[in-house]
């Protein structure tokens, strides 16, 4: 059984870190606090990817991944126009961020927070820059990272609402799904997957996957905050998720997550999990596709994607505390399932075909 409020807790201390593409140095620093405490190893690659890893009792059995990012939308201030800054977007910022008036946060390099507002678009639409006007004048030192000025962490009722859910739910779900795995060795080796500048193109998941620093039996599971669709409803439980905008994931994967549900609701009945293609975005599953790892992926339904309200302001990212809970229970028994992955009561249904069956179609068309 998940520990409710250690994911919890684990989520609140990722989220008072601000982070965008290239600038996770928070975020990457809660993320190794936290795998201190737990006692678990980590390495950084040359990436600034940390991946994190639980050894299982088994060294020939296959190892699972666990793989989310550190990033969000949001700004970079790179240069001064007058009293403005000028800041270049990173990711895919809602309309609203080029309007005047949005608030906004420069996060300083000591990691304090200086507040500002967005003063319209600077440029051409191609460039993606606005201008950035400072609460006080000041002189900073370049370039900075700039978010909204949104809340870090609030569980409103069954909502936890965020600046950003994605993909920081991502990363706490394998932090806590590690604590789990750590204290009770899995079969086959788990590795929890950090990465960077997911925003702007999977850039961090890219680089690890062409490294080859995971073992190529690797089996993948990217954890995302994906918007919600039909069938991909908020409190409906986490997501398994077939596919991204891009590209359609791996069944031999897919299986280790069918797995740990069959088992979840054999023991309760009333254990949550939907499955759907979210078409929404494309995830870090597709990176790692793409150098040739057998991929699959968990979706927590999002509102508010990246920060868009269907009213066109901006607001917090929001996910169902139930659909995050359930993730970490999904993927701490995918890790116990692995060796039983293709023992799924769905395949082996359709592997058997029935004597009289064989017999009656092995005659001549009549």
């Amino acid at each position: 059984m998940a520990d409710r409020e250690q994911a919890l807790n684990i989520l609140s201390r990722l989220g008072v870190q601000p982070a965008v593409a290239y600038r996770e140095a928070g975020v990457a620093s809660a993320v190794e606090l936290t795998l201190k405490e737990l006692g678990v190893a980590w390495e950084v690659d040359d990436h600034g990817n940390i991946i994190a890893r639980v050894t299982g009792q088994d060294p020939a059995a296959e190892p699972l991944a666990l793989v989310a990012h550190m990033d969000h939308p949001g700004f970079e201030a790179v240069s001064y126009q007058g009293d403005y800054l000028v800041g270049d977007v990173l990711g895919g910022v809602p309309p609203a961020s080029f309007e005047a008036g949005v608030p906004l946060h420069i996060i300083l390099a000591d990691g304090k927070r200086l507040p500002a507002t967005t003063a319209g678009r600077h440029g051409d639409d191609a460039q993606r820059q606005v201008l950035i006007e400072l609460s006080e004048p000041a002189q900073l030192e370049l370039p900075a990272a700039v978010v909204f000025d949104l809340p870090d962490f609030q569980v409103d009722g069954d909502m936890i609402r965020m600046r950003a859910a994605d993909d920081l739910a991502g990363c706490a779900s394998i932090l806590a799904a590690l604590a789990e795995l750590s204290a009770q060795t899995p079969p086959g080796d788990v590795y929890g997957v950090f990465t960077r500048a997911e925003e702007v193109g999977l850039m961090g998941a890219r680089l690890l996957a062409e490294s080859g620093l995971l073992p190529k039996q690797t089996l993948v599971v990217s954890l995302e905050s994906s918007r919600t669709l039909p069938g991909a409803e908020q409190g409906s439980g986490p997501v398994i998720r077939v596919g991204d905008a891009g590209m359609t994931f791996n069944a031999d994967a897919e299986s280790v997550l069918l797995k740990a549900r069959e088992t979840l609701q054999l023991q309760e009945g009333g254990f949550r999990v939907q499955r759907q293609l979210m078409s929404g975005g494309v995830c870090e599953a597709s990176a790692f596709a793409l150098f040739g790892y057998r991929t699959t992926g968990i979706a927590f339904p999002l509102g508010n994607y990246h920060n868009g309200a269907p009213d066109g302001t901006i607001q917090a990212e929001y996910i169902h505390v139930e659909d995050f809970i359930g993730g970490v229970r999904l993927i701490v028994e995918a890790a116990r399932q692995m060796p039983e992955k293709n023992n799924i009561a769905f395949k082996q249904r359709l592997s058997q075909v029935p004597d009289d069956v064989r017999e009656r179609l092995g005659r001549k068309l009549t």
